[in-house]
């Protein structure tokens, strides 16, 4: 499948509003095994009991995402994207389950 964001795209990228991200969002979450270093991927999976997301890259085959390093704490979670400033043309990024597979 083909990436949402091209490489070098920029995302304006803002606090959640709710306590959790919804199915299909884009968000930047931290890596949790390398401190500092954030991920663009989308939410394919919730557990609302444990506070756990599971995320997932538009391009399975070229994607280091939960598959790799497991369902994310909640803690994690840096922001949501809500917007792609650059390439133009500059669009919103909408939750779309369907294409999670």
């Amino acid at each position: 499948m083909e990436p949402v964001l091209p490489e070098g795209a920029w995302v304006l990228v803002a606090r959640p509003l709710r306590k959790f991200p919804k199915l299909g969002q884009v968000v930047v979450v931290e890596h949790p095994r390398r401190q500092g270093f954030e991920l663009v991927k989308r939410v394919s999976a919730l557990s609302r009991e444990r506070r756990l997301i599971w995320v997932s890259g538009d391009n399975r085959l070229a994607s280091t995402d939960s598959e790799e390093f497991g369902p994310l704490p909640l803690e994690l979670l840096r922001g949501v994207a809500v917007a792609r400033i650059r390439p133009r043309p500059w669009r919103w990024l909408r939750a779309e389950p369907h294409r999670l597979g």
